[in-house]
């Protein structure tokens, strides 16, 4: 496929200069990227029409160039965070918002060393997030050097673990989603 353009309707146009830092695509090959449609995967290759993704296990697939970048892909290569959540049960009012985020926190931090991503673990928090419905609810936030990308849902389940193992040990007790119903008397 080729257009045809007249000499003379180029004469007045220009590029704009391009920059040194000026980035030209969101990854490059062998990065580690998360797609809003929930697919993560390598980048094995990328061309002006196609990119080829294989995830954990072996799977390819692969995406027209233009539907890759329409699912704002998100680049774990560079460091990336995850935000995971326990609750725990109402008794623990008080401690939920002084004592048990600095126990949680010390416990996951032995517990990345132990595993041997201490050096990995840029930035740790451990918040109270909210009171929910069930549960008060504590949110670990935890930033991580990309080079630990290929195994990001990996870490997301060993920071849950690492939550029951705390709660567990300390006596924290994790609620159930509860229904509670309630019967209108009949008017006779």
């Amino acid at each position: 496929l080729s257009k045809r353009v007249r000499i003379d309707d180029l004469v007045d146009l220009n590029s704009r200069p391009s920059k040194m830092d000026e980035p030209w695509f969101p990854c490059r090959r062998d990065d580690w990227v998360l797609l809003s449609d929930g697919m993560r995967g390598k980048v094995t290759g990328i061309s002006p029409e196609l990119v080829q993704l294989i995830e954990r296990g072996g799977a390819h697939r692969t995406y027209k160039t233009a539907d890759f970048l329409a699912l704002s892909p998100l680049n774990l290569s560079t460091n990336f965070r995850l935000k995971e959540s326990i609750g725990i049960t109402y008794n623990l009012q008080q401690p939920s918002v002084t004592s048990i985020p600095d126990i949680l926190k010390d416990h996951i931090e032995k517990r990345v060393a132990d595993e041997g991503y201490a050096e990995q673990l840029l930035n740790l928090r451990v918040e109270f997030e909210r009171a929910n419905t069930s549960s008060l609810d504590i949110v670990v936030i935890a930033d991580f050097d990309g080079t630990l990308a290929d195994i990001y849902n990996r870490l997301r389940r060993s920071i849950q673990r690492w939550c029951v193992e705390a709660c567990t040990e300390n006596g924290w007790e994790i609620p159930f989603t509860q229904l509670t119903l309630h019967q209108v008397e009949a008017v006779g």
